[in-house]
């Protein structure tokens, strides 16, 4: 799947109610989903990070479309960015 079918998945699913919530409320949602992640992988239970990583994946979508980007040209850009490129 690519990013921009994902990011359609979750804006069908999701938007309605988080555009009802607002953005601000839905970027308190994705700040507590990073935070489960974070105790997840902390305690090593990779069963649970993976869960928590797809729910802080869609809670990023769903930000994305709060905000209008297109997830997949913003990732595009950012790839393409020399100054995001690894240091020697």
């Amino acid at each position: 799947m690519d990013i921009s079918a994902l990011q359609e998945i979750v804006k069908q699913r999701y938007f309605k109610t988080d555009n009802e919530r607002g953005i601000y409320h839905t970027a308190l949602w994705f700040h507590e989903e990073v935070g489960e992640l974070s105790s997840a992988i902390a305690s090593g239970d990779k069963e649970n990070a993976k869960e928590e990583f797809a729910d802080v994946l869609m809670w990023l979508m769903t930000l994305a479309n709060l905000m209008d980007v297109n997830m997949e040209e913003a990732v595009a850009a950012y790839l393409n960015n020399p100054r995001k490129l690894p240091t020697k």
